[in-house]
């Protein structure tokens, strides 16, 4: 059996994907409570400025009803809509050896639809770990959250 992996999921947003992009790639990242009180608590900034590529934030969060903290070292891609999360410290590396996170923001030609292609890549301590699933459904419903809060404005 496998120990690395890799999760793909899309989500279809109403926003024009921005301030989304810019929420996760950290530059905006400290108005994510607000606008998603009840998934993300807080987050805060360990290394670096806000959006600056290679900052280290920390972000306490709810997943499954529990309480986590990620501490994560960012990599962005402005001209290709692309945040790159690799997790340092928090609750999914008692579970995994390696944790990314990879948000590509898809815009979609002449429709002006935009998508947000969620990928977590990982690799399991043990062969009886599962997949990081709890993880991609609560990052397909931050999104979602972050969007219905953003169209809202």
């Amino acid at each position: 059996m496998a120990l690395t992996g890799k999760m793909v999921s899309e989500v279809e947003i109403n926003s024009n994907g921005d301030d989304i992009f810019h929420i996760v790639a950290g530059k905006k990242a400290q108005h994510a409570p607000n606008l998603s009180p009840e998934k993300v608590h807080k987050v805060e900034i360990h290394q670096g400025d806000w959006g600056d590529h290679g900052s280290i934030k920390v972000w306490t969060y709810v997943a499954e009803g529990q309480v986590e903290t990620y501490k994560e070292k960012v990599s962005i891609d402005e001209e290709n809509k692309t945040v790159h999360m690799t997790a340092l410290e928090g609750h999914c590396l008692e579970l995994y050896k390696s944790y990314n996170i990879i948000y590509e923001f898809i815009h979609e030609g002449e429709t002006n639809a935009v998508k947000v292609k969620i990928t977590i890549e990982y690799e399991k301590k043990n062969e009886h770990i599962p997949p990081p699933q709890k993880y991609m459904d609560f990052l397909i419903s931050l999104i979602k959250d972050l969007d219905a809060n953003l169209v809202k404005e």
